[in-house]
């Protein structure tokens, strides 16, 4: 396993290198993703030792978590206007997402982790660990982030530089520590009882480090190698899979990604009129793309980051917090059909 490990890993970083120069969202993740899930189509023995990639999936969980300032969600209370409209994309997107992605034939669970409005780290632990087919999850939110990133950008005449991976911070002993920080956060999601304990501990100890002030910063490298191993073990997972079926779901996250940006216009345009908001950052704060890259178009635009990462950060949150129901739902209505 350590051979075959290595070799998925050396052809995920070039993967890398290449998204990387072509500027793309997530380019250590989505790179390796694809040219991995390519060498796996066309025959190359790939896979990711399970360890290992649960060791990166604890240090994604602690990367999100130190994002995460409970201080900063407490403006969002000034702003409930267009949280509630956040509330409810979040709804048309689960609910339209989830029809659209029913019609290709794949399961319930997979259409409904494949219509999550963002977070796709996130949606695909959680299938991984429900036992669902995460391949298609995995393309259909690539597409998605790439198309609702290249939409938001392409609303500035301009953007000011790149997609920054992390905070530009070099290895240090400090951050050669986290690799250490990392699996304890995961060993207390076990004692806690956590769903998903490596990414769900890791996240609340995060959290809590960054709201009371001694949040951390992750070098540049961890956060790469943590998105190496985490695009190369999804694209590894394409091994057998037809070219035919691969297009097919590539359409309909296609068309998911147009419903997600066609439907943002209007709200963000609805809430701009009725409640006198920028209507450039609302938009920026319905449009499902990651957090880093809204928050730097943001910056680009002059546009309050703070405003634009809080509605983000708070979608994600519920996102985490409403996947076990959902789950739970979309079960008991695959039980209730095979009566």
């Amino acid at each position: 396993m350590l051979r075959t490990t290595m070799l998925t890993l050396l052809v995920g970083g070039l993967g890398g290198v290449v998204a990387s120069q072509a500027s793309l969202p997530l380019a250590w993740m989505l790179g390796p993703l694809f040219l991995v899930l390519v060498a796996s189509l066309v025959g190359m023995k790939a896979g990711v030792d399970k360890r290992l990639h649960r060791s990166s999936i604890a240090m994604l969980g602690l990367f999100i978590g130190n994002r995460i300032d409970l201080a900063e969600l407490s403006q969002l209370a000034a702003w409930y206007p267009s949280v509630l409209a956040m509330l409810g994309y979040m709804a048309l997107m689960l609910v339209g997402g989830r029809w659209l992605f029913s019609l290709s034939g794949m399961s319930r669970l997979s259409a409904l982790f494949c219509s999550f409005p963002g977070s796709m780290n996130g949606a695909l632990i959680m299938a991984d660990r429900m036992n669902v087919d995460v391949r298609w999850i995995a393309i259909t939110h690539a597409i998605r982030l790439v198309m609702v990133v290249t939409a938001a950008v392409m609303m500035a005449s301009y953007l000011v530089g790149g997609v920054m991976l992390g905070e530009g911070k070099a290895m240090s002993w400090s951050g050669l520590s986290l690799l250490a920080l990392a699996p304890a956060c995961w060993w207390l999601g076990r004692l806690l009882h956590l769903p998903i304990p490596e990414f769900l501990g890791p996240i609340v100890v995060g959290t809590a480090m960054s709201s009371l002030g001694y949040g951390v910063v992750l070098p540049d490298l961890l956060l790469i190698l943590t998105f190496l191993v985490l695009g190369s073990s999804i694209g590894s997972r394409f091994a057998g899979t037809q070219w035919s079926r691969l297009i097919e779901i590539g359409r309909y996250g296609s068309l998911f990604g147009l419903y997600a940006v066609a439907m943002a216009l209007p709200i963000a345009w609805l809430v701009s009129l009725l409640f006198d908001l920028p209507f450039a950052a609302v938009l920026l704060a319905m449009l499902p793309g990651g957090v880093g890259e809204m928050a730097v178009i943001a910056v680009a635009l002059d546009i309050d980051p703070v405003y634009v990462v809080s509605h983000h950060v708070l979608r994600l949150l519920l996102l985490i917090v409403l996947t076990p129901p959902l789950i739970a739902w979309a079960r008991r209505r695959r039980a209730a059909g095979e009566r």
